[in-house]
């Protein structure tokens, strides 16, 4: 499956992003974007990654965010802007990538729920008993569902469910 990436960012792109969402992101994802300013999966363009607490037992995956300020579905600093502020009641938290349907996976660095989490954010697992989330919604943000304890498990998991050797392309 073929992996588009744009090339990585400079540390002081790195630290143009920290200072526009106030937030330090973590050293892992750093690394990451270091690496990679963000990536997307195309034929098909998205992926299913395993979730045993909703009712499908899975989740899609579409993409990881980057510094993309023309392109504001993909850029990380426009969409936590925008979003980030439904889940004010917990701390620490940044969205990092989506499923492609609206639903983003954020970190979340809140001592005691420290971790990668899916965020259900249109409630598209909203209504089944059989759902188990992890962070339960307030106010009408969606419910959270974990995913790994950190970014560098959650990409390892993200790339291992793409079968074989994904493709890695880079695009300028």
């Amino acid at each position: 499956m073929p992996v588009i990436y744009k090339p990585g960012l400079s540390g002081s792109e790195i630290s143009y992003i920290e200072s526009q969402l106030q937030r330090k992101l973590p050293e892992d994802y750093k690394g990451f974007l270091s690496r990679s300013n963000g990536l997307y999966l195309t034929e098909p363009d998205f992926g299913q990654l395993s979730l045993t607490s909703v009712d499908e037992q899975f989740v899609s995956f579409d993409r990881f965010f980057g510094l993309i300020p023309t392109e504001e579905c993909n850029d990380l600093v426009s969409f936590n802007k925008e979003f980030i502020d439904e889940l004010s009641f917990l701390q620490e938290v940044i969205a990092v990538g989506e499923d492609g349907g609206g639903n983003p996976y954020v970190i979340v660095g809140e001592p005691g729920r420290e971790g990668v989490y899916y965020w259900d954010r249109t409630h598209l697992h909203e209504g089944e008993a059989s759902n188990s989330f992890d962070i339960q919604e307030q106010g009408d943000s969606g419910n959270l569902f974990y995913m790994g304890k950190n970014f560098e498990d959650f990409y390892s998991l993200v790339i291992g469910t793409l079968g074989g050797s994904p493709q890695f392309i880079e695009e300028r």
